[in-house]
């Protein structure tokens, strides 16, 4: 069976990135420092204080924290663990008001040794190495499945023949360019021209909706497990986890690389297609994890909501609950009058199954008035991005450049401007304040309002929402480092930048937060 490394200096030498680099970030990162303690003047709810938020050594250290937990998978001891931690550090940023909030699902999972694609023609069974499992994508028998595989070529339709099969096929590919930022923007804030309309745009989370479809109709075809070719080498393909949408298929499969699912391929189109077995020995069972909520008093009953999940595959693809911390332990310092609206720190589990946490909590207060006092809701995640990319043979490497970042705002003129104001105080760049892609979307994997977990609030009730999102290459790996793919500096400017875009929103009407004008 395959094990996933979990080496982290392994990861950072296939990106490119000189290990030296990591031994100074680690040493800055060994003395975080003491947080900020001292109660802050009214006037710091107006112009915020960039002086008053934690240190960039405390930030590598968090970022150190996240690499370690590795996958967090929703439900999972690791989840859970992050959850606690997530706990202790709002409480001692001050925030008095914590709670938690059940959230149940049908979670999938298997063990490193529980899985597995081997070979068993030819003159002795071997191990076919695997880049990874295909999350939630079904249950063989502990003894596996076994076939000789069929190959399905792209853009083909599956069909009855597909029944009981084993099929190879490869992942959809989804060619974009940054024409899809240009299209129907709001604001544009990229001084250096770094994403025209013709720049090339290729990131993961583009072929989900393909990936999806395809698993669908895989399954309805009756086919019995699957092989899913990647279009990179061995050493960049380990670890996707993909697809989220938390649904339990009963199609098991797993990634290969590009390397041997070529030379698969070329076997089942020679008529020498070799008989394989697929072990995904998984468990599904229903499972409890958490919401944790918290609340700064101000002025008024009603809310602004800063939101970010739990769960996640690695130190970057979300960092959003530790720059939420940092932004609870500056507004807990301030006068309790000199915030306008109270604040709702949400940070939920279920973003790797479908969004459950946001769903469930959405469901949980529809009818106890909590969701009626919601002004408006900022999610955030990804931040201080920095743009790894595939050289021409498919391995990660730095570009020197910010990844882009999306502001998703409804077309409601305070969010927009709000968002505009935001984007320029941090000084990122690229990066576009774009209206929803989907305004009628209803939150699911297939309608989506647009590409984040945040969407979600929006498609339940409409609430006015921001979405702080980038979609870095390694967004769905686990297994990796990213402490060197982080700019600090500009992960501090953006949490100062939107501490202030949440307050300067808090002093708008709630009336006008919600008029939304025509494309």
């Amino acid at each position: 069976m395959k094990a996933k490394s979990q080496d982290i200096s392994r990861y950072l030498l296939r990106a490119g990135v000189a290990l030296a680099t990591a031994t100074a970030l680690s040493a800055c990162a060994s003395k975080p420092g003491p947080w900020p303690a001292r109660a802050l003047p009214a006037n710091a709810a107006v112009m915020v204080d960039a002086t008053q938020f934690l240190s960039r050594k405390q930030l590598v250290d968090w970022q150190y924290d996240l690499d370690g937990r590795l996958l967090r998978a929703t439900g999972s001891p690791r989840h859970e663990a992050y959850i606690d931690v997530l706990h202790e550090r709002l409480a001692r940023a001050g925030v008095k008001q914590l709670r938690f909030e059940p959230v149940s699902l049908r979670q999938w999972s298997v063990e490193a040794e529980h899985w597995g694609l081997e070979v068993l023609d030819g003159e002795r069974p071997r191990v076919l190495t695997s880049a990874g499992y295909i999350p939630y994508s079904g249950v063989t028998p502990p003894s596996g499945i076994t076939g000789r595989i069929v190959y399905l070529a792209p853009n083909t339709k599956p069909d009855a023949s597909l029944a009981g099969k084993l099929v190879l096929v490869e992942m959809p590919e989804v060619a974009w360019t940054g024409q899809v930022f240009h299209q129907t923007p709001v604001h544009v804030h990229d001084p250096e021209r770094a994403m025209g309309p013709d720049t090339p745009y290729a990131r993961p989370f583009q072929m989900l909706g393909a990936f999806i479809s395809l698993l669908d109709s895989l399954q309805a075809a009756g086919a019995a497990g699957v092989i899913v070719i990647l279009d990179t080498p061995s050493l960049a393909a380990d670890g996707l986890y993909a697809p989220c949408d938390g649904v339990v298929r009963q199609l098991p499969g797993v990634f290969i690389d590009r390397g041997r699912g070529q030379r698969l391929r070329d076997r089942v189109l020679a008529g020498t297609a070799p008989v394989l077995r697929l072990t995904m020995a998984a468990t599904v069972r229903q499972v409890q994890t958490r919401n944790l909520v918290g609340i700064i008093p101000g002025k008024s009953d009603e809310l602004m909501v800063l939101a970010s999940y739990t769960d996640g595959t690695n130190g970057l693809e979300n960092n959003g609950p530790n720059a939420i911390v940092d932004m609870a332990q500056y507004l807990a310092r301030l006068p309790q009058n000199s915030l306008p609206r109270s604040v709702m720190l949400l940070l939920t589990g279920g973003h790797l199954a479908g969004g459950a946490g946001i769903a469930q909590f959405m469901d949980r207060h529809k009818e106890d008035g909590l969701t009626q006092r919601i002004a408006a809701m900022l999610g955030i995640g990804q931040l201080g991005a920095l743009e790894v990319l595939p050289d021409s043979n498919g391995y990660l490497h730095l570009t020197g450049r910010s990844e882009p970042a999306v502001l998703l705002s409804p077309r409601t003129p305070a969010l927009m401007d709000a968002s505009y104001a935001m984007l320029r105080q941090a000084n990122v760049a690229p990066a576009f304040v774009l209206p929803p892609a989907n305004s009628g979307g209803d939150g699911s994997a297939q309608r989506a309002a647009w590409p984040d977990a945040g969407q979600t609030f929006r498609a339940a009730q409409r609430l006015p929402t921001l979405n702080y999102v980038k979609a870095p290459t390694y967004q769905f790996s686990y297994g990796i480092g990213t402490v060197t793919q982080v700019d600090y500096r500009l992960m501090q400017r953006e949490t100062v930048a939107l501490t202030q875009m949440m307050l300067d929103l808090s002093r708008v009407p709630y009336a006008d937060l919600r008029k939304e004008t025509a494309p």
